[in-house]
């Protein structure tokens, strides 16, 4: 397990150096072959950053050569890219940066950082970038940072994998993101904004996966946080917190941060199949119709 996270770790954490996505986002674009990664299925394979143009730190388009299955993730990033009008986009990441999410947690913005935010003052975007099975082409060096689906997808992995080894009985917790494969109903909490280990409702899964989001992880500052709209860049503003139940942690993980953004018909319209609760900045909360059936929520009177 630990090999299998550490070698995801190294294609896709934008926290890392020596990763993939960093190094393609520094435009360090080495030959074929010259990045390895384990396979989704655990089988070494090679991972490849090259630049069409050729040569290293070359400007032109990158092309990565993803794990095997990675492109299970990316489309479930198209679908959520189109059934949020962009606001959902894994190129956000480089607003992050702007706003002090950094790799060295600096936590300060950046001088002038205003006027480079979001999709709508020129940051490449996820619909300019192309994408073939397992190959992802960047028209030029740029931070892919899949924050909103990515955690869950290794969630799903480590559940498969354990399934592979003959484990039935799982329950795979990735700090807001948790998948189960139980004969027994698992009860979870949904813990309130901002207050530890205090609950404001449960959801009873034996297979599935529920995700959380909220905007008091991942704070820094006044109206800093992690949950930005890809179109101005911005931290989100009317919601405090997500939970979606889904039938992979992948899809559980990309709803709940597309709830943020997206209202949550257009999102079933799409054809996603989910439940979910949404707490608003006005303490009010929403529902799916069918969330009884999964859970309850606690309401004082």
């Amino acid at each position: 397990m630990l090999e299998l996270v550490d070698a995801y770790e190294g294609v896709w954490s934008r926290f890392r150096e020596d990763s993939l996505v960093s190094r393609a986002a520094r435009g360090e674009i080495g030959d074929q072959g010259d990045v390895a990664a384990r396979g989704e299925a655990g089988d070494q394979g090679d991972v490849a950053a090259r630049g069409e143009a050729g040569g290293r730190g070359a400007p032109g388009p990158v092309v990565l050569d993803l794990p095997r299955g990675s492109g299970r993730m990316l489309a479930l990033y198209d679908l959520l890219h189109r059934a949020s009008a962009g606001r959902i986009d894994p190129l956000v990441g480089a607003d992050l940066v702007e706003l002090g999410y950094d790799p060295a947690y600096s936590f300060t913005v950046r001088d002038g950082a205003l006027h480079r935010l979001g999709a709508r003052r020129g940051r490449l975007t996820w619909g300019q970038v192309r994408r073939d099975g397992d190959r992802l082409t960047l028209p030029r060096p740029a931070l892919v940072d899949v924050g909103a689906v990515g955690k869950g997808f290794l969630a799903d992995m480590v559940a498969d994998a354990l399934g592979r080894a003959g484990v039935d009985e799982v329950v795979v917790d990735a700090s807001g993101d948790l998948v189960v494969h139980s004969g027994t109903p698992v009860r979870l909490g949904l813990e309130e904004p901002g207050s530890p280990g205090r609950v404001i409702g449960v959801v009873t899964l034996r297979r599935g996966a529920l995700a959380a989001s909220g905007v008091s992880e991942r704070a820094w500052g006044e109206g800093l946080h992690h949950v930005l709209d890809a179109l101005t860049g911005l931290p989100v503003r009317d919601v405090l917190a997500t939970w979606a139940v889904a039938g992979t942690c992948a899809q559980a993980d990309g709803i709940a941060t597309a709830l943020f953004l997206t209202p949550p018909q257009q999102l079933a319209a799409a054809g996603l199949r989910y439940d979910f609760v949404l707490e608003r900045a006005d303490a009010t909360v929403l529902t799916s119709r069918t969330f009884p059936r999964l859970g309850e929520l606690f309401t004082s009177r």
